[in-house]
């Protein structure tokens, strides 16, 4: 058995309802108001993140980015969700154990560079505002808005904005060690020396288990 993330890109213009997984939805656009199981309800409006683990019934017009996580392999989505899926990857984690499900955004101020860098743990980033380049291992890319990419931990990264300001949301699945933990690792002592220079927003950290 096999763990995934994948990220959906959604136009609404009226409602949907989504089955229970659980998933961090980013307002890209717009307003929306969710409704939970028992009634309980929720107003997003653009660059909102927030947990859910139930159903939805979400109304309102604009565009949402939802990553979920789910046991299954990728090649399992079916054709609607591969119709939604912007980029899903697989997870070297059990999904039969309890693991944490961050989310956040990272804003970066004009000129800024990081540190070259790793993370303790794997994750997917889209860019909402900007543009930026980025060396991730042996691959130099352009990030335009709109953009994903996958993040692995293990290779090092960095990020250069060349725009006047960027902007990504990121979701990553942890083991529960690195709950409320940094995952951030400067790749030697040299980068760790190095200003670091964006703003991280963090929208939640949760511990979560999969319901089979």
């Amino acid at each position: 058995m096999t763990m995934s993330l994948a990220l959906f890109e959604d136009p609404i213009d009226g409602s949907v309802d989504w089955a229970t997984a659980p998933r961090a939805v980013f307002v890209r656009t717009g307003e929306f108001t969710i409704t939970e199981r028992g009634g309980a309800q929720q107003v997003i409006r653009a660059e909102d993140c927030r947990l859910f683990v139930g159903p939805l019934h979400i109304e309102g017009t604009g565009e949402l980015w939802t990553f979920e996580v789910r046991a299954t392999d990728v090649t399992a989505l079916n054709a609607t969700d591969q119709a939604r899926c912007i980029l899903a990857h697989a997870i070297d984690l059990d999904p039969q154990s309890p693991f944490v499900m961050r989310a956040d955004r990272v804003e970066f101020p004009a000129g800024m560079e990081t540190p070259r860098h790793g993370h303790k743990a794997a994750g997917i980033r889209r860019l909402y505002r900007g543009r930026l380049v980025a060396e991730i291992g042996d691959e130099l890319r352009r990030i335009a808005e709109g953009d994903a990419w996958f993040e692995t931990g293990r290779d090092p990264v960095v990020g250069r904005n060349v725009a006047p300001t960027s902007a990504f949301v990121r979701v990553m699945v942890l083991p529960t060690a690195l709950h409320r933990q940094p995952t951030f690792i400067a790749w030697d002592a040299l980068e760790a020396a190095k200003p670091r220079g964006t703003m991280r927003t963090e929208y939640f950290d949760t511990v979560l288990q999969l319901d089979f």
